[in-house]
């Protein structure tokens, strides 16, 4: 076919994971990935399972994969980012990336009730910041927003409270 690559079976080589380990480092270099996310890219990219596995397990040994450093760092860059993001969102992405329940309890911890209403808060602002005077429809609108987004039920209210009302549909 024209414009299709086959993909060569670079796992039967004998410098396979020399050659995996420097796909990694280069997905390395764009960010931290945990060890099943790695695992997953390296074997999208064809290398084969066992090939991947002995790669990451290499990395993890030398400290370049550690799926705790890079859940803080996650968490700590959701803390940090202009987007608001919820406790729930957070945790399904950690989840997501394979990240073990024990680590994103622990990394978690820091992302209080106080924090979630504070980003609750902002959420609801750049909903509403374009709208002089918000009707309860608008609140509304952002109310239901913000709890598909994941926000807490108790850090909405907090946040809608300093626009007026809360919305008739609670």
């Amino acid at each position: 076919m024209r414009g299709h690559r086959r993909r060569k079976d670079l796992s039967r080589k004998p410098d396979a994971i020399e050659q995996a380990k420097t796909t990694a480092f280069r997905l390395l270099r764009y960010r931290l990935r945990s060890e099943r996310e790695l695992i997953t890219r390296l074997q999208a990219k064809g290398w084969d399972a066992s090939v991947a596995q002995e790669v990451v397990e290499r990395l993890k040994r030398v400290g370049l994969v550690d799926d705790r450093q890079m859940a803080e760092a996650f968490v700590q860059n959701a803390l940090s980012d202009t987007q608001p993001h919820s406790r729930f969102e957070v945790r399904y992405k950690l989840k997501s990336l394979g990240i073990s329940d024990e680590i994103v309890d622990e990394v978690m911890s820091v992302w209080t009730d106080e924090v979630e209403c504070q980003m609750a808060q902002r959420y609801i602002n750049r909903r509403l910041k374009s709208i002089a005077k918000p009707s309860k429809q608008d609140i509304s609108r952002a109310f239901r927003a913000a709890m598909q987004k994941g926000f807490d039920l108790s850090a909405i209210r907090s946040a809608i409270r300093s626009f007026g009302d809360l919305p008739d549909e609670e």
